[in-house]
């Protein structure tokens, strides 16, 4: 169950979020219709077109072996979500690090040295 859901207008517009309960009067009285996107619940009213939005902010922690995503205003904590991160970007770059330097290495060819090629000129860029 969702502690808190998402609230369109009856033009689409998004508005603050709701309680459930609130939802369900809403849902009971005919002011809201109940709508799904992308598996996700949400109302839409169907008696208001505009509203009062506050400003919400989105934090993001990315960390080494966990991510937090938070999204809150200033009366409430919308969502607060804590997931694994990845943890083979090191391996990758490593790997990635290492065939470069077989790449190199093996298409590197020894070359004798040739100190007299530029002997008597006067070495100019095109």
């Amino acid at each position: 169950m969702q502690p808190f859901i998402p609230v369109i207008s009856a033009n689409g517009k998004r508005l603050m979020p709701t309680t459930n309960r609130k939802a369900d009067r809403l849902i009971a009285s005919g002011r809201a219709l109940r709508r799904f996107s992308r598996g996700l619940f949400y109302i839409q009213l169907t008696d208001r077109t505009d509203g009062y939005t506050q400003p919400i902010a989105v934090g993001i922690d990315p960390g080494s072996k966990k991510e937090a995503f938070t999204v809150q205003s200033t009366a409430h904590a919308f969502l607060n979500v804590q997931a694994d991160a990845v943890t083979w970007v090191k391996e990758h770059i490593k790997t990635r690090r290492d065939m470069r330097r077989i790449r190199r290495y093996r298409k590197t060819p020894c070359r004798a040295c040739r100190p007299n090629r530029l002997r008597g000129r006067i070495c100019l860029p095109p």
